[in-house]
């Protein structure tokens, strides 16, 4: 009896200081793909996040052009590698761009609407151009 109970207690021990073997593997897997993508980007800009939000984003430089990562709280809930609201797979043409996007993108979120949808009436107003 003393024994199930010794071994009782070190299993429980351990399950509860340890996280799951499959959530370690896929946090490292995570990281190591966002290594990768951090080394092949030529630049990546940080945002300015306002001190009330939980939202910050960074752009990113990829093959089809500039795109934008959001995180809640430090864990990412968007990476948008092309231009929303436009057919096609292009990315934005500037850094600036990718920016003006994500905190639109930010707005939305800070105000409750999911998904943040952005529309071609919307991207004009903020000046973005695209190719069709």
């Amino acid at each position: 009896m003393r024994l199930i109970l010794t071994f009782s207690f070190f299993l429980l021990l351990f399950s509860c200081s340890e996280k799951p073997a499959s959530e370690q593997v896929v946090n490292a897997t995570e990281e190591k793909i966002l290594n990768h993508s951090q080394k092949e980007q030529k630049q990546s800009t940080p945002s300015k996040p306002k001190s009330s939000s939980i939202f910050t984003f960074f752009t990113h430089l990829q093959a089809e052009g500039w795109g934008y990562s959001i995180s809640e709280k430090g864990k990412r809930i968007i990476d948008q590698q092309t231009i929303p609201g436009v057919p096609g797979n292009q990315g934005f043409q500037t850094s600036e761009d990718a920016q003006k996007v994500a905190e639109l993108v930010i707005e939305k979120l800070e105000k409750g609407v999911f998904p943040p949808t952005v529309s071609e009436e919307e991207l004009q107003k903020l000046g973005i151009s695209w190719r069709n």
